[in-house]
């Protein structure tokens, strides 16, 4: 997502990378979707293998590197973070993590 003009306020973009046999990522989806289901943050679920080179490339150009599933990045306003790899949070902190990125 490009920065809006005029300075206006994205809503925050979560991504949680998956794959094929993960044993951990349905719960981290399970997390996620009771953490944000009340929200105006989109969740957008990414498999591993099919992800856009597109995609790819702006996850580069923000020194992101997905090295394990489940990965969790916010995004808001043009700026991305990793949050989580290989690893599932908890509702509460992750919770507050994305409040502080805004």
């Amino acid at each position: 997502m490009i920065h809006q003009p005029g300075g206006l306020a994205t809503k925050p973009t979560l991504y949680l990378f998956t794959q094929d046999g993960c044993v951990n990522c349905p719960a981290a989806k399970a997390v996620i979707n009771e953490a944000f289901c009340d929200s105006d943050v989109l969740i957008k679920t990414v498999d591993l293998r099919e992800m856009d080179s597109d995609f790819e490339y702006i996850l580069l150009e923000h020194q992101i590197f997905i090295a394990s599933t489940p990965s969790i990045i916010v995004e808001n306003n043009g700026n991305m973070k990793m949050l989580y790899s290989g690893q599932i949070p908890d509702i509460e902190t992750i919770r507050r993590e994305v409040r502080e990125f805004r």
